[in-house]
This record gives C-alpha cells, structure tokens and sequence, in this order.
C-alpha cells in the first residue's frame, strides 16, 4: 500500500513540474512583443484614400441587378 501511494506521489510531482515547465514556455514565447508597424506616410494615405472613393464611385455607377 504504501508503495502504490509512493508511485502516486512521484506521478503527480512529475506531472506537476512538467505543467509548470509547458507554462514556462508558453508565457517565455508570448511575451516578446511584435515590432510596431511604421506609421503610413501622407502620401500613402492619400493614395488608400483615392483608391477607396474610386472604388465606391465605380460601385454607385454600377447598375444593380433587380431583386426578384
């Protein structure tokens, strides 16, 4: 009996420090911070800008499809 407890004690030790181990390095590989993304130029805003209106015009002129 006290034998089988032993084996029941080291188990859950071994299971234990491997939870704590998995944990580890799961917090160690989401802390590093991704590198900030560089702020768009003006000229690049202004250019997403005229493609979106452009889009949007190109979508009003469109002529829709009558609904049934």
């Amino acid at each position: 009996m006290m034998n089988t407890m032993n084996v029941i004690v080291q188990l859950v030790q071994r299971i234990g420090v491997a939870c704590l181990f998995v944990a580890a390095v799961i917090l160690m590989g989401c802390s590093s911070a991704p590198e900030p993304q560089p702020e768009p130029s003006k000229k690049e805003v202004q250019q997403d800008a005229d493609r979106f209106f452009n889009k949007m015009g190109q979508e009003e002129a469109a002529p829709s499809s009558p609904q049934k």
